[in-house]
């Protein structure tokens, strides 16, 4: 679907006769520069962009490199602008979800007690705000829980980095997957 490619980077490269035409900035990945050039006005205009939306950079045959939240993705399927967008944001949803299981885990044997408690409401309202009132696997709004991310059974606290929201369906997956 996509890639991330950590080795991707704007350069800006020195002057000659042709760059002052084409434009000095180019994309180097590893040590190879690409062709395309772009001038400062049009990197600044994308970098711009790219906070909000998937900026196309090149395109390669089938493949296209899309810039968004400051990092370079491949893909090779022709998607659309809104469908990077998505897959983008889910994967960095996802990997906050691993963080906050991770520091949950570290936590669980410090400062929480491992004992299933229903979470207060201050608790469910931070809980409810961070995740913006949205299943954080699918962002559905209908029949939210409050999900402990390291269940209890296995040391997880009722803590605000413990609990996310998850719509029924996805929280009924998330059990059947354990």
């Amino acid at each position: 679907m996509i890639r991330i490619d950590n080795q991707a980077e704007i350069v800006k490269l020195g002057w000659t006769l042709p760059r002052m035409f084409t434009g000095r900035n180019a994309i180097q990945i590893g040590k190879k520069i690409r062709p395309e050039r772009w001038r400062d006005g049009a990197i600044a205009s994308h970098r711009q962009t790219q906070r909000d939306q998937p900026v196309p950079m090149i395109r390669d045959g089938r493949r296209t490199l899309w810039l968004f939240h400051d990092q370079f993705y491949w893909e090779s399927e022709a998607l659309a602008r809104e469908d990077v967008k998505a897959l983008v944001l889910r994967r960095e949803r996802k990997n906050e979800q691993t963080l906050r299981t991770a520091h949950s885990l570290m936590n669980a044997g410090t400062d929480a007690k491992p004992i299933r408690v229903a979470p207060h409401a201050d608790l469910r309202r931070a809980v409810y705000e961070r995740d913006h009132g949205a299943c954080c696997e699918c962002g559905g709004t209908f029949d939210l829980q409050y999900d402990h991310i390291l269940p209890v059974a296995l040391g997880g606290a009722t803590t605000l980095d413990n609990l996310q929201l998850l719509c029924s369906d996805c929280n009924q997956a998330k059990s059947d997957s354990l």
